[in-house]
Protein backbone atom coordinates (compact mmCIF):
# COMPACT_ATOMS: atom_id res chain seq x y z
CA UNK A 1 0.00 0.00 0.00
CA UNK A 2 1.71 3.30 -1.05
CA UNK A 3 0.30 6.35 0.37
CA UNK A 4 -1.10 9.12 -1.87
CA UNK A 5 -1.61 13.14 -1.21
CA UNK A 6 -4.81 13.06 -2.46
CA UNK A 7 -5.33 10.30 0.37
CA UNK A 8 -4.89 12.99 2.99
CA UNK A 9 -6.44 15.95 0.97
CA UNK A 10 -9.39 13.55 0.45
CA UNK A 11 -9.83 12.70 4.25
CA UNK A 12 -9.59 16.35 4.89
CA UNK A 13 -12.26 17.56 2.29
CA UNK A 14 -14.65 15.20 3.15
CA UNK A 15 -13.99 15.35 7.10
CA UNK A 16 -14.41 19.62 6.39
CA UNK A 17 -17.76 19.41 4.20
CA UNK A 18 -19.44 16.58 5.51
CA UNK A 19 -18.49 15.76 9.40
CA UNK A 20 -17.90 19.64 9.84
CA UNK A 21 -18.91 21.22 13.33
CA UNK A 22 -20.93 24.14 11.38
CA UNK A 23 -22.45 22.70 8.20
CA UNK A 24 -21.03 24.52 5.31
CA UNK A 25 -23.23 27.36 3.98
CA UNK A 26 -21.63 28.54 1.13
CA UNK A 27 -22.74 27.80 -2.32
CA UNK A 28 -26.51 27.38 -1.06
CA UNK A 29 -28.15 29.87 -2.90
CA UNK A 30 -31.77 29.04 -2.84
CA UNK A 31 -34.49 27.16 -0.45
CA UNK A 32 -34.61 23.37 -1.34
CA UNK A 33 -37.96 22.85 -1.34
CA UNK A 34 -38.55 18.57 -1.18
CA UNK A 35 -38.01 16.80 -4.61
CA UNK A 36 -41.02 14.23 -5.07
CA UNK A 37 -39.93 10.78 -3.85
CA UNK A 38 -42.19 8.66 -6.05
CA UNK A 39 -42.20 9.85 -9.35
CA UNK A 40 -43.17 7.56 -12.79
CA UNK A 41 -43.69 4.52 -10.97
CA UNK A 42 -41.84 1.19 -12.79
CA UNK A 43 -43.61 -1.57 -12.57
CA UNK A 44 -42.00 -4.46 -10.90
CA UNK A 45 -43.94 -7.79 -11.28
CA UNK A 46 -41.26 -9.85 -9.52
CA UNK A 47 -42.95 -8.79 -5.95
CA UNK A 48 -46.44 -10.41 -7.30
CA UNK A 49 -45.17 -13.52 -8.47
CA UNK A 50 -47.61 -15.31 -6.22
CA UNK A 51 -50.90 -14.08 -7.89
CA UNK A 52 -51.65 -12.01 -5.03
CA UNK A 53 -52.30 -7.93 -5.72
CA UNK A 54 -49.50 -5.39 -4.75
CA UNK A 55 -50.48 -3.00 -1.46
CA UNK A 56 -50.51 0.71 -1.98
CA UNK A 57 -48.14 2.11 1.72
CA UNK A 58 -49.05 5.20 3.13
CA UNK A 59 -46.29 5.49 6.07
CA UNK A 60 -47.22 7.55 8.73
CA UNK A 61 -45.71 8.30 11.91
CA UNK A 62 -47.82 7.52 15.26
CA UNK A 63 -44.33 8.83 17.21
CA UNK A 64 -46.34 12.52 17.00
CA UNK A 65 -49.17 11.00 19.42
CA UNK A 66 -46.66 10.15 21.64
CA UNK A 67 -45.68 12.64 24.38
CA UNK A 68 -41.98 11.96 24.22
CA UNK A 69 -40.14 8.92 22.20
CA UNK A 70 -36.37 8.60 21.41
CA UNK A 71 -33.99 7.30 19.07
CA UNK A 72 -30.63 6.34 18.87
CA UNK A 73 -27.96 7.25 16.44
CA UNK A 74 -24.99 5.16 16.03
CA UNK A 75 -22.24 6.84 13.63
CA UNK A 76 -19.70 5.26 11.73
CA UNK A 77 -17.21 6.84 9.91
CA UNK A 78 -14.12 5.24 7.72
CA UNK A 79 -11.72 5.37 5.24
CA UNK A 80 -10.48 2.54 2.72
CA UNK A 81 -7.61 2.00 0.27
CA UNK A 82 -7.88 0.73 -2.95
CA UNK A 83 -7.84 -2.98 -1.95
CA UNK A 84 -10.96 -1.86 0.35
CA UNK A 85 -9.00 -2.48 3.70
CA UNK A 86 -10.14 -0.09 6.52
CA UNK A 87 -7.50 2.68 7.04
CA UNK A 88 -9.40 4.10 10.13
CA UNK A 89 -13.08 3.14 11.42
CA UNK A 90 -14.43 5.82 14.20
CA UNK A 91 -17.66 4.91 16.07
CA UNK A 92 -19.97 7.18 18.29
CA UNK A 93 -23.20 6.74 20.30
CA UNK A 94 -26.10 10.02 21.11
CA UNK A 95 -29.78 9.59 21.37
CA UNK A 96 -31.79 12.59 20.10
CA UNK A 97 -35.04 12.98 22.28
CA UNK A 98 -38.11 14.33 21.38
CA UNK A 99 -40.64 15.49 24.03
CA UNK A 100 -44.00 17.36 23.27
CA UNK A 101 -44.30 20.63 23.71
CA UNK A 102 -47.68 22.96 24.38
CA UNK A 103 -48.92 22.91 20.55
CA UNK A 104 -50.03 20.78 18.37
CA UNK A 105 -47.55 18.39 16.99
CA UNK A 106 -44.78 21.03 18.23
CA UNK A 107 -41.72 19.14 19.67
CA UNK A 108 -38.73 19.69 21.36
CA UNK A 109 -35.49 17.75 20.52
CA UNK A 110 -31.94 17.72 22.18
CA UNK A 111 -29.44 16.03 21.32
CA UNK A 112 -27.96 13.54 24.21
CA UNK A 113 -25.43 10.96 25.75
CA UNK A 114 -27.47 9.00 27.45
CA UNK A 115 -31.12 8.14 27.01
CA UNK A 116 -32.62 10.04 29.62
CA UNK A 117 -30.74 13.07 28.52
CA UNK A 118 -28.94 13.49 31.80
CA UNK A 119 -25.36 14.09 29.77
CA UNK A 120 -24.76 16.23 27.02
CA UNK A 121 -23.67 14.60 23.50
CA UNK A 122 -19.87 15.53 23.79
CA UNK A 123 -19.76 15.44 19.96
CA UNK A 124 -22.27 17.94 19.47
CA UNK A 125 -21.49 20.84 17.25
CA UNK A 126 -22.48 24.60 17.58
CA UNK A 127 -26.11 23.75 16.38
CA UNK A 128 -26.64 20.54 18.00
CA UNK A 129 -25.92 22.01 21.47
CA UNK A 130 -29.19 23.75 20.51
CA UNK A 131 -32.58 22.42 21.30
CA UNK A 132 -34.75 21.89 18.16
CA UNK A 133 -38.26 23.09 18.25
CA UNK A 134 -40.00 21.19 15.69
CA UNK A 135 -43.54 21.28 13.91
CA UNK A 136 -44.57 18.04 12.50
CA UNK A 137 -47.38 17.38 9.87
CA UNK A 138 -50.35 15.37 10.59
CA UNK A 139 -48.84 12.41 8.83
CA UNK A 140 -45.08 13.08 10.92
CA UNK A 141 -43.62 14.47 8.39
CA UNK A 142 -41.28 17.56 9.31
CA UNK A 143 -43.55 21.25 8.96
CA UNK A 144 -40.91 23.48 10.23
CA UNK A 145 -38.34 24.58 12.69
CA UNK A 146 -40.02 26.94 14.63
CA UNK A 147 -36.49 28.41 16.49
CA UNK A 148 -34.81 28.55 13.47
CA UNK A 149 -33.54 31.83 14.25
CA UNK A 150 -31.77 30.91 17.18
CA UNK A 151 -29.79 28.09 14.93
CA UNK A 152 -28.99 30.89 12.61
CA UNK A 153 -27.46 33.25 14.87
CA UNK A 154 -24.91 30.20 15.60
CA UNK A 155 -23.72 30.11 11.68
CA UNK A 156 -23.55 33.59 11.98
CA UNK A 157 -21.70 34.09 15.12
CA UNK A 158 -19.25 31.60 13.34
CA UNK A 159 -19.20 33.75 10.39
CA UNK A 160 -18.23 36.65 11.87
CA UNK A 161 -15.69 35.33 13.71
CA UNK A 162 -14.18 34.64 10.18
CA UNK A 163 -14.37 38.26 9.03
CA UNK A 164 -12.35 39.06 11.88
CA UNK A 165 -10.12 36.53 11.01
CA UNK A 166 -10.27 37.75 7.61
CA UNK A 167 -11.20 33.80 6.39
CA UNK A 168 -14.17 35.67 4.52
CA UNK A 169 -14.62 39.14 3.16
CA UNK A 170 -17.33 41.30 5.06
CA UNK A 171 -19.49 40.94 1.33
CA UNK A 172 -19.33 37.39 1.76
CA UNK A 173 -20.71 37.27 5.17
CA UNK A 174 -23.49 40.18 3.84
CA UNK A 175 -24.60 37.45 1.46
CA UNK A 176 -24.53 34.65 3.76
CA UNK A 177 -26.64 36.86 6.27
CA UNK A 178 -29.56 37.48 3.73
CA UNK A 179 -29.34 33.88 2.62
CA UNK A 180 -30.00 32.35 6.37
CA UNK A 181 -32.96 34.43 6.67
CA UNK A 182 -35.24 31.84 5.86
CA UNK A 183 -36.67 29.06 7.50
CA UNK A 184 -36.36 26.71 4.76
CA UNK A 185 -32.57 26.89 4.21
CA UNK A 186 -31.57 26.63 8.17
CA UNK A 187 -33.74 23.63 8.26
CA UNK A 188 -31.61 21.91 5.90
CA UNK A 189 -28.54 22.86 7.17
CA UNK A 190 -29.32 22.49 11.08
CA UNK A 191 -31.15 19.00 10.13
CA UNK A 192 -31.12 17.68 7.20
CA UNK A 193 -30.85 13.69 8.68
CA UNK A 194 -34.21 14.56 10.25
CA UNK A 195 -35.59 15.81 7.50
CA UNK A 196 -35.49 12.63 5.24
CA UNK A 197 -35.93 10.65 8.86
CA UNK A 198 -39.16 11.26 8.82
CA UNK A 199 -39.34 12.00 5.08
CA UNK A 200 -41.79 9.57 3.73
CA UNK A 201 -44.40 10.28 6.45
CA UNK A 202 -45.54 12.42 3.53
CA UNK A 203 -46.35 9.81 0.71
CA UNK A 204 -48.00 7.00 -1.07
CA UNK A 205 -46.04 4.28 -1.92
CA UNK A 206 -46.80 0.88 -4.49
CA UNK A 207 -44.95 -2.41 -3.66
CA UNK A 208 -44.82 -3.94 -6.90
CA UNK A 209 -43.35 0.07 -8.42
CA UNK A 210 -39.62 1.04 -8.46
CA UNK A 211 -40.41 4.84 -8.33
CA UNK A 212 -37.62 7.61 -9.17
CA UNK A 213 -36.01 9.61 -6.97
CA UNK A 214 -34.18 12.93 -7.47
CA UNK A 215 -32.36 14.18 -4.13
CA UNK A 216 -30.33 17.32 -3.65
CA UNK A 217 -26.93 16.17 -2.24
CA UNK A 218 -24.38 18.51 -1.51
CA UNK A 219 -20.78 18.06 -3.87
CA UNK A 220 -18.11 17.68 -0.84
CA UNK A 221 -15.91 20.14 -3.00
CA UNK A 222 -17.77 23.57 -3.58
CA UNK A 223 -20.55 22.95 -1.13
CA UNK A 224 -23.27 23.79 -4.30
CA UNK A 225 -26.42 21.32 -4.85
CA UNK A 226 -26.21 18.69 -7.11
CA UNK A 227 -29.47 16.55 -7.99
CA UNK A 228 -28.50 13.22 -8.17
CA UNK A 229 -30.89 10.52 -9.97
CA UNK A 230 -31.86 7.80 -8.43
CA UNK A 231 -34.57 5.29 -6.99
CA UNK A 232 -36.71 4.06 -4.42
CA UNK A 233 -38.06 0.41 -4.41
CA UNK A 234 -39.40 -1.58 -1.48
CA UNK A 235 -38.52 -5.05 0.00
CA UNK A 236 -40.59 -7.48 2.65
CA UNK A 237 -38.53 -8.31 5.47
CA UNK A 238 -38.05 -12.29 5.24
CA UNK A 239 -39.64 -13.99 7.94
CA UNK A 240 -42.02 -11.04 9.42
CA UNK A 241 -45.78 -10.39 8.69
CA UNK A 242 -45.40 -6.36 9.37
CA UNK A 243 -42.30 -5.18 8.21
CA UNK A 244 -41.35 -3.58 5.31
CA UNK A 245 -38.32 -1.93 3.39
CA UNK A 246 -37.86 1.34 1.34
CA UNK A 247 -34.88 0.90 -0.64
CA UNK A 248 -33.21 4.45 -2.03
CA UNK A 249 -29.73 5.13 -3.45
CA UNK A 250 -28.86 8.33 -5.68
CA UNK A 251 -25.77 8.67 -7.16
CA UNK A 252 -23.82 10.72 -9.25
CA UNK A 253 -23.97 9.62 -13.06
CA UNK A 254 -22.10 10.80 -16.75
CA UNK A 255 -23.20 14.02 -16.27
CA UNK A 256 -22.69 14.78 -12.60
CA UNK A 257 -18.87 12.81 -12.37
CA UNK A 258 -17.17 14.84 -14.97
CA UNK A 259 -18.33 18.18 -12.57
CA UNK A 260 -17.16 16.66 -9.14
CA UNK A 261 -13.47 15.25 -10.94
CA UNK A 262 -12.65 18.68 -11.87
CA UNK A 263 -13.68 20.33 -8.67
CA UNK A 264 -11.64 17.58 -6.87
CA UNK A 265 -8.99 18.26 -8.88
CA UNK A 266 -9.54 22.22 -8.17
CA UNK A 267 -9.21 21.64 -4.46
CA UNK A 268 -6.41 19.01 -4.48
CA UNK A 269 -4.35 22.06 -6.23
CA UNK A 270 -5.67 24.55 -3.90
CA UNK A 271 -4.67 21.99 -0.75
CA UNK A 272 -1.27 21.30 -1.90
CA UNK A 273 1.62 22.99 -0.56
CA UNK A 274 3.46 23.01 -3.55
CA UNK A 275 6.04 20.97 -2.39
CA UNK A 276 4.82 18.32 -3.01
CA UNK A 277 3.47 16.60 -6.12
CA UNK A 278 0.22 15.61 -6.39
CA UNK A 279 -1.34 12.49 -7.19
CA UNK A 280 -3.62 11.94 -10.34
CA UNK A 281 -7.32 12.19 -9.80
CA UNK A 282 -8.95 10.48 -12.54
CA UNK A 283 -12.48 9.41 -11.00
CA UNK A 284 -14.71 10.97 -8.69
CA UNK A 285 -18.00 9.08 -7.18
CA UNK A 286 -20.53 9.94 -5.03
CA UNK A 287 -23.20 7.97 -3.56
CA UNK A 288 -26.18 8.45 -1.10
CA UNK A 289 -28.57 5.35 -0.15
CA UNK A 290 -31.34 4.88 2.44
CA UNK A 291 -32.82 2.16 4.16
CA UNK A 292 -35.91 2.71 5.66
CA UNK A 293 -37.89 0.15 7.98
CA UNK A 294 -41.36 0.46 8.63
CA UNK A 295 -43.65 -1.19 10.56
CA UNK A 296 -47.06 -1.25 9.60
CA UNK A 297 -48.94 -2.22 12.64
CA UNK A 298 -47.34 0.64 15.03
CA UNK A 299 -47.13 2.97 12.15
CA UNK A 300 -43.96 4.28 12.87
CA UNK A 301 -39.70 3.86 11.12
CA UNK A 302 -38.36 1.08 13.59
CA UNK A 303 -34.81 1.88 11.69
CA UNK A 304 -33.15 3.83 9.40
CA UNK A 305 -29.67 3.95 7.88
CA UNK A 306 -28.19 6.57 6.02
CA UNK A 307 -24.87 5.94 3.86
CA UNK A 308 -23.00 8.49 2.37
CA UNK A 309 -19.56 7.69 0.32
CA UNK A 310 -17.11 9.71 -1.46
CA UNK A 311 -14.81 7.74 -3.83
CA UNK A 312 -11.54 9.13 -5.15
CA UNK A 313 -9.24 6.89 -7.51
CA UNK A 314 -9.67 3.91 -5.70
CA UNK A 315 -9.76 4.82 -2.09
CA UNK A 316 -12.91 6.14 -0.28
CA UNK A 317 -14.64 7.90 2.73
CA UNK A 318 -18.14 6.62 4.10
CA UNK A 319 -19.95 8.05 6.97
CA UNK A 320 -23.15 5.82 7.89
CA UNK A 321 -25.91 6.98 10.77
CA UNK A 322 -27.95 4.75 12.31
CA UNK A 323 -31.23 5.52 13.39
CA UNK A 324 -32.84 3.08 15.89
CA UNK A 325 -36.41 3.62 17.78
CA UNK A 326 -35.00 3.16 21.27
CA UNK A 327 -38.37 4.01 23.18
CA UNK A 328 -41.99 6.47 23.05
CA UNK A 329 -44.30 6.78 25.67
Amino acid sequence: MKPTRISAISFILFSAMIFAGIPSVFGQSRPTTKPPATVAPKLNPTLTANGSKPDTLYPVSNLIKDRRFVYQLITQEYITNENDYFLDIKLDTCYLIFTAMEGERLFKMVYAADEFGTKPWAKANGLQLLPYEIQFTDRGAIESLTNWKAHRDVIMSSLSTQVQNKIITAEEFDAQRLKMNNEKIMRRLAMEDLMYLFELSDDSIREDGEYIRIKPVRSPFSGEDMYLQGNLVTERLPGTKNSVKFLTKNAAGVHEKPILLAECNEYAEAASDGKQPISEIQRVGLNNEVEYQYNLVQKVMSRVIFSDVLAINFQSRGNIRTYSLWDRK
